[in-house]
Parts: C-alpha cells; structure tokens; sequence
C-alpha cells in the first residue's frame, strides 16, 4: 500500500511537473522567438510614439503665434524667392507630424494586440503572407515617421529662414529658439524611424524562420510515414521513440533525398551517455539524485582539471622554449641535444596517461554542465510555479 502510494505521489509529481514546464513554455517561449521580438519592439514604438506627440503637442503654441503675427501667407505678405534669398516657408506643419505619430501609433497598437492573440500564433505564422505584410506595414510606418521627422526638423528652422541674417530680428527671435523639448521630440522622431526599420528587419527574419520551420516539419511528416510504412515488424514503443528521436533532430533535405556515394563509409554519430542517463527533471527525488552526482563528481573534475591545467602550462613554457632554439645548431653535439629536446616533448604531448585524463577532464566538464543545466531548469520551472 505505501508502495502503491508512493508512486501515485510521484506520478502527480511528474504530472504537475510537466503541466507547469508546458505553461512555461507557452508564457515564456514565445517572447523568446522573432514573433515575441516584434512584440517587444511595439512596445517601443509605442513608448516613443507617446513621447513624440507629449513633445510635439508642448509647443504647438507657437503655431499661434506666428499665425496671429504672419497669417496664413508668407512672412510680411513678400514672394520667398525675393526677400529671403530663396527660403520658403508657409507655415508651421506640426498638424502632419501629429497626424503621422497617432496613425502610427494606432496601426502600432492593433499589431501589438493582434500579436499576443492566439489567431496570430496559430493561423497568421502558418501563413506564407503574413510576414511579408507585417514588413510592409512597419516599412509604411517607417516612410511615415521618416516624412514626420523631416518636416518637424524643416518646422524647426522655419523652412531654413532661421539661417537667414535678415529674418532674425528681435521680433522674429521666438520662433527661431529651440527649447528642450522641441530637441527632444526631434530625438524621438529618429529613433522611432530606426525602430521601425530594426521591425522590418525582424519581419524578414521571421519570414525566413517559420518557412524554414514549414519546411522542416514538412519533411518529418514524410519521414515519419515511411517510418510506419517500413517498420512493420518493429514493437509499438520503440516506433515511438525513434520517430520522437528522430523529430527532434533537424534533417537536411539533401540528407534525405541524396544517395551515398560509392565507397564512402559514414561516420557514425557517438551521443555522450550522460545524455540519456540524465533526462529532464520531473520530480524532486530527481533532483536531489542529479544534485548528489554533481556534487560527487565534481570533487574529480576540480582534481582533474588543476593536474591537466599543470601540464597544459608546462606544454606552452615548453613551446616558448622551442621557439628560441636555433634553426641551425652549429656543432653536431648541439643537433643531438635539440633533437634530444624534441622527442621528449613529443613523448610528453603524446603520453597516454596524459590523454586519458584530459579525456576524462572534457567528458566531466560536459557531463556536469549537463546535469547543472537539468536543475537549473527544473528549478526555473517550479519557482516560476510557485510564483
């Protein structure tokens, strides 16, 4: 009976284990990839959206000022092209710059909403178009934003009669100062250009990742039906396992659909034992055993190391000693000496004892690092659980 009950206690363990990992992959997972990149960069736009139109939206009194001054005309009612050395200017243009940030920032936000939606991960990254359209859209909104911030930076200067001697009088001074906040929105404009051309730049990245990913799962699909096709005689879970082996390695198409050469041996592909041997983490008797491994052998890696490490640093004295032997020794007894020199070097570079162990060293470094990673993960899982 505690037996039984036992494993149904570990049975549950394994079972919240594995549903807590799934909603930490689905939460997390996704933020990770290109599609949860764009997110973040929406977010961005956003922000810089926000503080264009705040900076923008700050000073927009001095568009009344110069229109109770000048009217809707040019300045003093003259031609731009006489008075002013050919400047040209007709008004302030702030209503552009605010119309383009809040177009942008609208398409910005239904991107964002339509991005975390499940439509968009199911139906959306499946598609062929999609991301190409994304990218349509965030180039669109890079023209724009590029145009905004032309013409603020045009507005600055009043269309280049700031520059102009003659325009610059006392009266005219205000609409020539720039004030911070006018610089700063200057700022946010550019950057908001840079970003949307950083999103571009993902969309295309995305394109690329989830056609190779249509590909990819494409050719499992094949492999995987003449896996059932030509494994009649194969027991039922040892089908499931290669064929869940097997998806999870990526295959060349070249791979499958080549033939191999005439006389060509393959090499075969030598999986460390540990990998096996230490699967991901279900339970917290897991953990304890991979923690007591790791701490068992990590003894013998740190012995292991520092005795290799001796060596290894008495291997490059050596090369540096070698190096400042002559090419060409005079006397003959100096030959036989530096010959002598050699082959003791590379009878200690060569030595079996000294390969195994530093063999083992590489295979322990591995294997720990292994097992170091399955208890980081399983306890990033559970307090993530428990959070």
């Amino acid at each position: 009976g505690e037996a039984g009950g036992s494993l149904e206690r570990r049975a549950c363990s394994a079972r919240a284990y594995s549903e807590a990992a799934a909603a930490y992959a689905l939460r997390y997972g996704y933020m990770k990839s290109w599609a949860g990149l764009l997110r973040i960069l929406c977010v961005v736009e956003l922000l810089l959206g926000a503080a264009v139109f705040a900076c923008v939206s700050a000073y927009v009194h001095k568009d009344n000022e110069w229109y109770n001054m000048f009217g809707y005309s040019q300045p003093y009612g003259l031609g731009a092209g006489s008075a002013y050395g050919g400047y040209s200017y007709s008004g302030p243009k702030t209503p552009f710059v605010l119309v383009a940030a809040g177009a942008a920032w609208v398409v910005t936000v239904g991107l964002l909403v339509l991005g975390m939606s499940m439509y968009y991960r199911t139906i959306l990254l499946d598609s062929h178009w999609w991301p190409l359209t994304e990218f349509g859209i965030n180039v669109a909104l890079f023209f724009l934003y590029m145009a905004a911030a032309i013409v603020y930076v045009n507005d600055i200067n009043r269309g280049g009669l700031c520059y102009y001697a003659l325009f610059k009088t006392p009266i005219n001074a205000s609409f020539c100062r720039v004030e911070g906040g006018q610089t700063a929105a200057m700022i946010f404009l550019f950057v908001a250009v840079l970003v949307y051309l950083i999103s571009a730049v993902v969309c295309l990245k995305l394109w690329r990742h989830e056609g190779a990913r249509r590909h990819r799962e494409l050719l499992e699909q094949e492999v995987g039906h003449k896996l059932l096709l030509t494994s009649n005689t194969v027991d039922r879970p040892r089908e499931e396992i290669t064929y869940r082996q097997l998806k999870s390695v990526e295959v060349k198409p070249e791979q499958l659909n080549g033939h191999i050469p005439a006389g060509h041996i393959p090499k075969p592909i030598v999986m460390p034992d540990y990998l096996a041997k230490y699967p991901a983490i279900q339970t917290n008797e897991m953990r304890d055993r991979y923690k007591a491994v790791f701490n068992d052998q990590f003894a013998e890696y740190k012995e292991l190391s520092g005795e290799v490490h001796a060596v290894l640093k008495k291997f490059d004295e050596l090369d540096a000693l070698m190096r400042k032997l002559p090419y060409s020794p005079g006397s003959i007894h100096e030959q036989e000496r530096i010959s002598r020199v050699l082959q003791e070097y590379k009878k200690k570079k060569n030595d079996p004892a000294f390969l195994e162990k530093k063999e083992r060293c590489e295979y322990l470094k591995n294997k720990l690092s292994h097992i170091k990673q399955r208890i980081q993960d399983y306890d990033k899982v559970m307090n993530w659980n428990v959070q």
